[in-house]
């Protein structure tokens, strides 16, 4: 029985019916993954491009507290800014929320490039869980819906940095 049109796939055809259902599986093994992930212990995201600059927010563990380190370069003149931010252990559990809210650990695996378009522009993102390493990363290609995730995850952080801000230093 066939249920749609006929896409190839890795010198492979299948019905778009088939690729609905191995994406299912996909997506309901990843989730399980995730959810058995445990505590989330570090956490790495940065962005941007060789031509503008690379923005950087890495969350990890300082004893009792977190300290998440924002940091920009500017590509263009230079310029370094660095905030180090001390917060509560439980931002850990709010960053593990939006991950599972914004389907963000869906991406886990993604690693796509494309060395034919020339912006440079690339994302990486970590997460190191008790159970689970989830990464994430791509050079001028992203997994669906990443701009619209990006900002989500952007405005989260920039939140954090603000809330517990405590200092900046210029290079």
């Amino acid at each position: 029985m066939i249920y749609g049109p006929l896409t190839s796939v890795k010198g492979f055809v299948f019905t778009m019916g088939l690729i609905s259902k191995l994406e299912e599986k996909r997506i309901q093994k990843k989730t399980e993954a995730f959810k058995k992930a445990g505590m989330l212990r570090y956490f790495h995201y940065d962005f941007g491009s060789m031509g503008e600059g690379i923005t950087s927010y890495t969350v990890s563990q300082e004893g009792d507290e977190l300290l998440l380190i924002y940091q920009m370069k500017s590509m263009k003149d230079g310029t370094e800014v660095r905030s180090d931010v001390y917060m509560p252990l439980t931002v850990m559990q709010q960053i593990k929320a939006l991950m599972m809210n914004e389907n963000l650990y869906l991406w886990n695996g993604f690693n796509k490039s494309n060395s034919v378009i020339a912006t440079g522009n690339s994302f990486l993102m970590r997460a190191d869980f008790d159970n689970y390493k989830f990464k994430a990363e791509g050079m001028t290609m992203t997994p669906p819906a990443y701009d619209e995730k990006h900002e989500i995850l952007v405005e989260f952080l920039k939140g954090l940095v603000m809330t517990y801000y405590t200092e900046i230093s210029q290079d």
